[in-house]
């Protein structure tokens, strides 16, 4: 039974999650999953609307800035991706989340504090060798808990020299591999009617906040938009752990 309470929380948290995806590349997968399996029946509903909802927003993104869409770089990244993701989602059945949210968590905290401090002497070069790696981390996450965002993040805010190339690049990743993933979960049944008019819920309220973060995205430049995802990092993880 769907009720109005639901529709308008999901609403909001979705507004919110679309802002910090249009201001930071990422986050809405991690940012909604704070609280979408307490409002939500179970773990697989939850990540099956994010996912959803999320690569609708993504979609939406990659088609506004296709011009700027560095493709060849995202080839390593979409196939090794494509591969992980149906191994992750049968495992999503079965994995409660807890363990590996936290395991994340510590990871993202980690991650983000040597990027933070010491970015100036991290070089990653947008190879065939770490866009796989990248790539195969964000399958496995984006299949377990609609979290892929940050392996992709990482290397392709570190890989590109011009903010737009980053967003348009990470928009078409997340776009193509949030599709594929609800294509999976539609073929083992996971995708029920409710996670479709909740998903349609999820994507107005996350045009709303994207409309919004347009406005931020615009009046950042590559240094500062990088303080801000490794923060952002540092915050998601200490919120997993917590």
């Amino acid at each position: 039974m769907i009720e109005t309470e639901q529709i308008l929380i999901i609403f909001f948290i979705t507004a919110v999650g679309g802002f910090i995806q249009r201001v930071t590349g990422f986050g809405f997968g991690i940012f909604v999953m704070l609280f979408f399996p307490y409002i939500l029946k179970t773990h697989t509903s939850a990540a099956a609307i994010s996912t959803l909802v999320s690569s609708c927003i993504s979609a939406y993104n990659a088609i506004m800035y296709r011009k700027k869409v560095p493709y060849k770089a995202t080839v390593p990244l979409l196939l090794s991706a494509l591969v992980t993701i149906p191994v992750a989602v049968r495992l999503s059945v079965l994995v409660t989340g807890d363990f590996f949210n936290k395991v994340l968590g510590v990871l993202l905290i980690c991650l983000s504090i040597w990027f933070l401090f010491f970015s100036d002497r991290v070089k990653i070069k947008p190879s065939v060798k770490n866009g796989i790696i990248s790539g195969g981390l964000a399958g496995v996450l984006t299949g377990l808990f609609s979290t892929g965002g940050p392996p992709v993040v990482l290397y392709l805010v570190n890989a590109f020299s011009d903010t737009l190339s980053y967003f348009a690049a990470t928009q078409f990743f997340f776009g193509l591999t949030g599709i594929y993933s609800t294509a999976v979960r539609a073929i083992s049944g996971i995708i029920t009617s409710e996670v479709l008019v909740f998903s349609a819920v999820g994507f107005a309220g996350s045009i709303v906040g994207n409309l919004f973060g347009k406005l931020v995205f615009e009046k950042l430049n590559k240094q500062r938009l990088r303080q801000i995802i490794y923060i952002g990092m540092i915050i998601s993880g200490i919120i997993m752990v917590l």
